[in-house]
């Protein structure tokens, strides 16, 4: 990965913002010049979106609506959340930073019986070190519920092109985060320890108003790239999204020409990214502290737009920002080089295969057997037996996530004598059933131990998965437990309790 900077470092911008988890990361970069004490935050945001695969599984439920904000915090257009700034403190001496937002983000699914509440979400910067802390909330009837506050519930990795520390102020862009042991008990094992979550950004600004930044770019993989085409990612930081009335830069890619802001006919692919555009093939969008994160599909070899061959493993190639349209505004201007893999000795043949994967796989349900004998128990007491295993096989080959719930009818017996359903309790199990054909093997979490007493008179939770995590074969199960109680008449009951997969 090579970064680069357009001039020398100026003052830094600290005015946008996306976050809501941090944590154990490199050393803060670009200190600006030490001030006696920390200073009150004064501005900034936050924007998140946690993951964007649960915010996908959670909008096609049956929530009303399925995820809301309110608070301060809103949805942005790409489906993530911005929390406006409510204060804290920021020390430009040491990068200390205590930056508190504000805002609710409510994600609710009553069929698969849970509603999970973020708020609050404040970010921490210590030594060096990033975390993020929210309040946290899980309702449900299938989980025991879950309450935290200020719960550190992940960590962003940060490096010198991300965090950018200054004299008025602090800024994150795109910080990789992963899930915490902390924040995946808050979500209650929706989704383990270590798990991606979508990338963070966040400011936090200590007086109104900064300068724009000095413009950086930052281009992954910027070195062995293979010569027959890589799509490369491009991420920027310190531009200016008003300059030139918001006309925005132009990331191109090729050799270094004069006047090449009039001489695109010699650049090979080219992206224009301002602060109005809707991300399409062509465009992406600014934010609105200068930073993007784009990508450009290019190869060593091709030929341009005036139809002269150009080979980038003789001429250096780089990937070029400059000012849109035409603009002789040099100060978007970078250039950070880009180098392709040397051809390798020998020969090689390839053969392309093919095959076709049909949609609309099944979700299946089957049980292992369709009754259950209870050992004989005297009355104030509880008897127990194995519930037949029940296996779900999801092959819809869509990872939307699954609920297997189950419900016991009132226990009836000769001459009207009857057990209310809810007497009948489980502690359920679950695992996956191993099968190399499923690649990433999926996740499945067993519900919770219903007592007898305030059982299975309800739905309850069997076993679950989560939406990214629910492709494959698993088996679940439960030791069944009937309190009888003091005043049953004696007899032979039954009941029947249904299993429901969704």
């Amino acid at each position: 990965m090579i970064s680069t900077r357009a001039r020398a470092l100026g003052r830094r911008s600290a005015t946008w913002a996306a976050v809501a988890v941090l944590g154990a990361s490199t050393a803060l970069v670009g200190a600006s010049p030490a001030m006696a004490a920390p200073a009150d935050i004064t501005e900034g945001s936050l924007n998140w979106g946690f993951k964007a695969s649960f915010r996908t599984y959670v909008s096609g439920g049956n929530g009303n609506p399925p995820i809301a904000a309110s608070n301060g915090a809103s949805i942005n257009a790409d489906g993530t959340f911005a929390f406006p700034s409510t204060g804290g403190s920021y020390d430009a001496e040491t990068g200390e930073t205590n930056a508190t937002y504000g805002g609710t983000v409510v994600f609710s699914y009553p069929a698969h019986m849970f509603t999970i509440t973020l708020a609050n979400p404040t970010v921490a910067v210590t030594g060096g070190t990033a975390v993020l802390k929210a309040d946290v909330e899980l309702e449900s009837t299938a989980f025991p519920p879950v309450e935290v506050t200020q719960a550190t519930v992940a960590t962003l990795t940060t490096s010198e092109s991300n965090l950018v520390a200054g004299a008025d102020g602090i800024t994150g862009t795109d910080l990789a985060a992963t899930l915490t042991e902390a924040g995946a008990s808050a979500f209650n094992g929706f989704y383990a320890a270590g798990e991606i979550l979508d990338p963070v950004s966040f400011t936090a600004a200590t007086s109104g108003g900064v300068d724009p930044g000095v413009p950086g770019v930052t281009v992954t993989p910027a070195t062995g790239v293979d010569p027959a085409g890589a799509t490369i990612t491009v991420a920027g930081s310190g531009f200016d999204p008003a300059a030139n009335n918001a006309a925005g830069i132009y990331v191109s890619f090729g050799p270094k020409v004069d006047q090449h802001w009039t001489n695109a006919g010699v650049l090979q692919v080219t992206k224009w990214v301002s602060s109005t555009n809707e991300p399409t093939a062509a465009r992406d969008r600014m934010n609105p502290d200068g930073s993007f994160n784009t990508t450009l599909p290019i190869s060593a070899r091709y030929t341009d737009g005036n139809g002269n061959a150009v080979d980038c493993t003789v001429t250096q190639c780089y990937v070029i920002t400059f000012a849109a349209r035409g603009s002789a505004d040099r100060s978007q201007d970078t250039f950070t080089p880009v180098s392709f893999a040397a051809p390798a000795g020998g020969g090689d043949a390839s053969q392309q295969i093919a095959a076709t994967v049909l949609a609309g796989g099944p979700l299946t349900l089957s049980v292992a057997g369709s009754s259950v004998t209870l050992p004989a128990v005297a009355n104030g007491a509880v008897t127990s037996g194995a519930l037949n295993a029940a296996t779900v096989s999801d092959l819809r080959g869509t990872n939307a996530g699954w609920s297997l719930v189950g419900q016991s009818g009132d226990f009836t017996a000769a001459g009207d004598a009857v057990i209310a359903g809810n007497n009948l309790g489980w502690a359920p199990s679950a695992s996956a059933v191993d099968d190399p054909l499923v690649g990433a093997t999926g996740t499945v979490t067993p519900g919770a131990v219903a007592e007898p007493g305030a059982g299975l008179g309800t739905a309850r939770a069997l076993c679950t998965s989560a939406a990214g995590a629910s492709a494959g074969s698993f088996t679940c199960g439960a030791q069944l437990n009937l309190g009888v109680p003091a005043s049953a008449t004696p007899g032979d009951y039954t009941a029947t309790l249904t299993l429901t997969l969704s």
